[in-house]
């Protein structure tokens, strides 16, 4: 079926939200006396969230603090810096830049609190161009789960076989693929070393924003 919609995970896939995130982490981390942590490990993390970020900082010195007041705080100083330095992987603006110029509709299915994203994409210039935007608060369920997928598809009257889905974690792929989307993963993400992306189950996948631009190009040529 024709390509009508390219949706995209948000941290690691469209932008590279990890020097806001680890330094909303590291500023915590000062604040508690506790040392800077390490950006190159701490940056893999980011797709997990702001728990994982604050269990890796504080390590073994997290039973000394209430973890629920560390998160709230994290989020409460990443939300005041959500776009600072953040920034569109590159290549991707071509992508989206094509994708508008060829109808297809895009919009971002992310586990992020709705209000993050929101302004993530705010920060960039983006939210108004984007077609739909689900936060992990913006229904009762998230990925893995199939249910996200599904929604985007009804608000933008698309069957979820005309839909990309584009992830860089295995529950982007998980729930593409449940709702009956192509899907591609995205290597140039937040990935660790000991994962394995090739048992994701994904249709495709991509090296870079680059391959990602062609596949879509392939995917739309195939039925116009």
């Amino acid at each position: 079926m024709e390509l009508k919609s390219l949706l995209l995970d948000l941290d690691g896939t469209l932008v590279d939200t990890a020097p806001d995130m680890v330094g909303a982490l590291n500023r915590v981390l000062q604040r508690h006396n506790q040392p800077h942590t390490d950006y190159e490990k701490a940056h893999k993390l980011v797709s997990n969230g702001g728990k994982a970020l604050i269990e890796f900082g504080f390590a073994e010195a997290l039973s000394e603090f209430d973890a629920d007041a560390l998160l709230h705080e994290f989020l409460d100083d990443y939300k005041n810096h959500v776009c600072d330095q953040s920034k569109l992987y590159d290549g991707m603006s071509d992508v989206l830049e094509w994708c508008e110029a060829n109808s297809i509709v895009w919009g971002v299915i992310t586990n992020k609190p709705l209000e993050l994203a929101k302004g993530v994409l705010q920060g960039l210039g983006l939210f108004e161009r984007c077609q739909i935007l689900l936060g992990g608060d913006s229904l009762p369920v998230k990925k893995p789960d199939p249910v996200p997928m599904l929604h985007a598809c009804m608000v933008l009257n698309l069957a979820p076989s005309q839909c990309l889905y584009v992830g860089d974690h295995e529950r982007d792929i998980e729930a593409g693929n449940a709702a009956g989307m192509d899907t591609a993963a995205a290597l140039w993400g937040y990935i660790d070393s000991s994962l394995s992306p090739e048992d994701w189950g994904a249709g495709a996948l991509l090296c870079s924003p680059a391959g990602l631009a062609k596949l879509v190009q392939e995917m739309h040529s195939a039925h116009s």
